[in-house]
Parts: structure tokens; C-alpha cells; sequence
């Protein structure tokens, strides 16, 4: 990720945020909305990517920018999945959004346990909201999955 935010001229850091123990199930969105207020701490970042650690973007047109006006789905060519959206509410794998944004749909849920699910609920709120999801064309919006074992998803999701 480095050499292509380097690339883009951005000013960034990185935040890692896992969660401690395996006896509980995992909660992504929670991970998530702990990484937006601690990253915040550090530095005053009006720009949010929440991204799987194993997607790899293709094409450094691609721009790591949050536009003002929508929140962003980056990842919409994934080889997994032959480089097609999968379905079109989708806002999963590596999406963004302004601090404010962020703010005004209250975050992810922290009520999806396990595997899946708090990307599609998010991608609910931003709608209730009145936002729209802006998506780079699939030429451009293109990643590579690394190879890695599967989880079996939430049931529930």
C-alpha cells in the first residue's frame, strides 16, 4: 500500500486495529468504528478507508480520495470474482467516507458478529441518510484477493 499512496502524493497513516483474544466472535464493524475514533486521537483525518487487509488495488488511477459529496466503494472489480460487482448495493472490501459522513450514518452496527453483513448494513444507512455511493469505473476499481483461508460467514447476516 505504501509505494501507491506514495504515488498519489497523500498525506496518510495506516492503523491496524485487531481484536484482542479468540474467544469471542469477531466483530469487524466494531474494529472498525474503534479504528475511526482512535486514529482521530493521533491526527485530525478528514478521510476514512476502511479496508480488508487482503485486497491489493491494481491501478493507481484509483485515487485514495474521499469525495465531499458521497461516500466512496473502491474495491468494485475484485478477481475473486472475475472483476464484477457482485451486486450493486455492495459497499464492501475497501470503502470510504469523511469524518463527517462517517459521523451523520453513526458509524458501522456493532451488532454483526462473525463474518459478513455490517458492510451491507452500512451501505442501508448511507441511503437512509440521503447519501449516494460513488464508484470509480470497474476499469480502474480493480484488486487482487491474496490467498488466504476462508471464515465461514455469520448466519445471521
Amino acid at each position: 500500500m505504501h509505494p501507491i499512496l506514495m504515488r498519489q502524493n497523500i498525506d496518510y497513516g495506516i492503523f491496524v486495529i485487531e481484536q484482542y483474544g479468540k474467544l469471542t466472535p469477531f466483530n469487524r464493524a466494531k474494529l472498525m468504528n474503534v479504528g475511526f475514533l482512535e486514529s482521530r486521537k493521533q491526527y485530525p483525518f478528514d478521510c476514512f478507508f476502511f479496508h480488508d487487509v487482503d485486497l491489493i488495488p491494481e491501478d493507481d488511477r484509483n485515487l485514495y480520495t474521499c469525495p465531499k459529496q458521497s461516500p466512496k466503494h473502491m474495491s468494485v472489480a475484485i478477481d475473486k470474482f472475475h472483476y464484477k460487482l457482485p451486486y450493486a448495493s455492495i459497499f464492501g472490501g475497501v470503502s470510504a467516507l469523511t469524518a463527517e459522513q462517517f459521523i451523520k450514518v453513526n458509524g458501522f452496527s456493532n451488532q454483526f458478529w462473525g463474518w459478513g453483513g455490517e458492510d451491507d448494513d452500512m451501505s442501508n444507512r448511507i441511503h437512509h441518510y440521503g447519501l449516494n455511493i460513488s464508484r470509480y469505473p470497474i476499469e480502474i476499481a480493480r484488486y487482487k484477493m491474496l490467498k488466504h483461508e476462508q471464515t465461514a460467514p455469520n448466519a445471521d447476516r
